[in-house]
Parts: C-alpha cells; sequence; structure tokens
C-alpha cells in the first residue's frame, strides 16, 4: 500500500490562486462569506498539526487591513465584514474585491504575486 507523501508542504500563495481562479471546487459559487469560513476552518485544523499558521501572508494582511483601511481603534470592524460592506453586500462582488486588496497587498508590502496557474 502506497502511502500519500507527506513532505509535500502547504503553499499558502498557491492555494490562494487556486480559490481565486476555480472557487467552484472549493465552496461553489464565489463568495467572501464562504471563503472566509473555509480560512478559519483550515487554520483551526492546521492547528491540530501545526504549532505556527501556515497563513503568514493572509494573517499579516488582516493587521494591515485593520491597520491601514478600516482604522477602527476599538476594535469593532472585522475585515471580511468591512469588504462585504464596502462591496454593497454582494457576497460575489466581495469575494473579487478582497483579492484585488489581497494582491495589491502582497505586492506593494512584500513584492510577491500570486503564481499563475497553468492550464
Amino acid at each position: 500500500m502506497n502511502l500519500p507523501n507527506t513532505d509535500s508542504k502547504f503553499d499558502e500563495l498557491v492555494f490562494f490562486a487556486q480559490v481565486k481562479k476555480k472557487p467552484g471546487l472549493f465552496f461553489g459559487e464565489p463568495s467572501l462569506l464562504s471563503f472566509r469560513d473555509l480560512l478559519f476552518g483550515m487554520e483551526y485544523a492546521f492547528s491540530f498539526y501545526c504549532q505556527e499558521s501556515p497563513f503568514k501572508y493572509f494573517s499579516l494582511f488582516v493587521t494591515w487591513y485593520h491597520e491601514e483601511i478600516i482604522k477602527d481603534r476599538n476594535g469593532y470592524a472585522c475585515w471580511w465584514n468591512h469588504i462585504l460592506y464596502t462591496s454593497g453586500n454582494d457576497d460575489a462582488d466581495a469575494f473579487d474585491s478582497f483579492f484585488h486588496t489581497f494582491e495589491k497587498y502582497l505586492r506593494n508590502v512584500h513584492n510577491v504575486c500570486l503564481p499563475e496557474e497553468n492550464e
């Protein structure tokens, strides 16, 4: 019996590129709320197997978003709710807006991009 290769590592940027390109494979229609739930569930699942979250860029993005975009000193607003609100409560538009903002953040702050997926 061949076991799966356990030496492979989770690649955060590849994951985000895959979700952006084909959200239907992960949760049906493009939806920021479904994506948020997937991320929260994955972070919880990874906490059982890793000491650190594999979402380093995303974690830094959340902090950056709160400090640079929301600027809510009381901590009442959250990134996903703010993106949804500023997208007119249109979940599919909020999904696109998240990726637009996240990719801009990656380029401007970390000088990296989501990898291009080959067909």
